[in-house]
C-alpha cells in the first residue's frame, strides 16, 4: 500500500511541478495518493497507471488548489543569506556522505529522496552541464529566482518537491549533498 501511495504521489508531484504548482504537490499528492492503487512493483502496468492516476489527480487538485495556492513560493527560503561564503570541501568522504543523503527518503516529509527525481545522469536537464549559477526553471517559475547556485538548488528541492525544511546554511548535510551533486555534474558534462 505504501508503494502505491508513493508512486501516485510521485506522479502527482511531477504533474504539479510541470504546471508550476509544485508548491501544492505535498498536500495534493498525499490526498490523491491514498486514492491511487497501481504499484509498479506488483503490476506490469503500474507505472503507466500511476502516471494516468497522477495526471488525473494532479489536474483535479491543481485546479482546485491553484487559485488559492498559485502564489510563488518564498525565495528567501532557498537563497543564500547576505554575506554568506560557501565552504563545500569535495573529498571522497563528503561525496560518499552526500550520496547516502541523496538516496535518503528520511530527509523529506513525503517519502521522496533526491534520487526519486534524479535517478541516474539522464534525469537532469541540459542546463545541468552549465556552471552554477544559472537558470533553473523550477527556481524561476516557482520562486521568481532567475539564476541559482547549486546549494540553493538543494534548498529549493528540500522546500519544494521534498516538502521539508531547507537545511541550515552551515549544515554538513548541505555541504555533503553539494559535494556529491558537484561530482554528478562533472560526470553529466562529460
Amino acid at each position: 500500500m505504501k508503494n502505491r501511495s508513493i508512486l501516485c504521489a510521485m506522479a502527482v508531484t511531477s504533474v504539479l511541478a510541470m504546471s508550476s504548482l509544485s508548491v501544492l504537490a505535498a498536500a495534493c499528492g498525499a490526498k490523491c495518493g491514498a486514492k491511487c492503487r497501481p504499484s509498479a512493483s506488483t503490476s506490469k502496468c503500474g507505472a503507466k497507471c500511476g502516471a494516468k492516476c497522477g495526471a488525473k489527480c494532479g489536474a483535479k487538485c491543481g485546479a482546485k488548489c491553484g487559485a488559492k495556492c498559485g502564489a510563488k513560493a518564498d525565495a528567501k527560503l532557498i537563497q543564500r543569506p547576505a554575506g554568506y561564503k560557501p565552504n563545500y570541501p569535495i573529498t571522497p568522504a563528503t561525496v560518499a556522505a552526500g550520496e547516502k543523503l541523496f538516496k535518503n527518503t528520511k530527509l523529506s516529509s513525503n517519502g521522496m529522496s533526491c534520487a526519486t527525481c534524479h535517478a541516474g545522469l539522464k534525469s537532469y536537464s541540459a542546463t545541468f552541464k552549465t556552471d552554477f549559477p544559472h537558470k533553473v526553471n523550477m527556481a524561476s517559475n516557482n520562486y521568481g529566482v532567475p539564476s541559482i547556485h547549486l546549494d540553493e538548488v538543494v534548498q529549493m528541492c528540500m522546500d519544494g518537491p521534498m516538502a521539508a525544511k531547507p537545511f541550515d546554511w552551515k549544515s554538513p548535510d548541505l555541504a555533503n549533498l553539494v559535494a556529491f551533486i558537484s561530482e554528478e555534474q562533472k560526470k553529466f558534462a562529460d
